[in-house]
């Protein structure tokens, strides 16, 4: 017994943090990212009830993101479908999809509309999107053609992640040095 709550300590310490099991995948930072939908129009007219019962209608991406960073996404398609997305803090849960709650424009159950693409319009990209909040977001990805012939269809997600990085004040600089030098001074006698 006492080697098992061991090995749950040791395991709980890495607090590893996995994906729902209706989402399509991870972003892990910038990087290209692949995937397939089963619908040209899913994204932009989702069905009243069952969204991603049956097929991947649309993609649900997470990543975790730190409150300052920045985010640009650029859905590339084939001809044969446009593609959309949004942009949520939190989890969409699988209920909210089967319920009719998917909002591609608005917050969707307990998830925060950050931002995306338009419903109608020929733009596939968002750039400098700044994320203001620390912890887990997602992406859903989908077809906004409101038509098509195929029974899958493929895009790209090119995603940079920039993170915010901490700039010392010119008071801490100074506080640091003038420590620096009493130490230095301390030290001597």
């Amino acid at each position: 017994m006492k080697y098992f709550l061991v090995v749950c300590t040791f395991l709980l310490s890495f607090q590893l943090n996995a994906l729902p099991m209706h989402y399509f995948g991870e972003l892990n930072g910038s990087g290209s990212y692949q995937g397939t939908i089963s619908s040209a129009s899913s994204w932009v007219n989702p069905p009243l009830f069952g969204l991603n019962s049956f097929s991947q209608q649309v993609n649900l991406w997470g990543f975790e993101a730190k409150a300052g960073d920045i985010l640009s996404v650029d859905m590339l398609t084939g001809l044969d479908f446009a593609g959309g997305f949004s942009i949520y803090f939190g989890e969409v849960s699988s209920q909210d999809l089967l319920l009719g709650l998917f909002n591609n424009t608005g917050d969707t159950g307990n998830a925060l509309y950050i931002g995306g693409t338009s419903t109608f319009m020929a733009d596939h990209w968002v750039s400098d999107i700044l994320l203001d909040n620390t912890g887990f977001y997602t992406l859903i990805a989908g077809g906004k053609s409101g038509f098509g012939f195929g029974t899958e269809y493929n895009y790209v997600l090119n995603v940079v992640q920039t993170s915010a990085t901490a700039v010392a004040e010119p008071a801490s600089l100074a506080l640091l040095l003038s420590s620096l030098l009493l130490f230095g001074c301390i030290r001597r006698r």
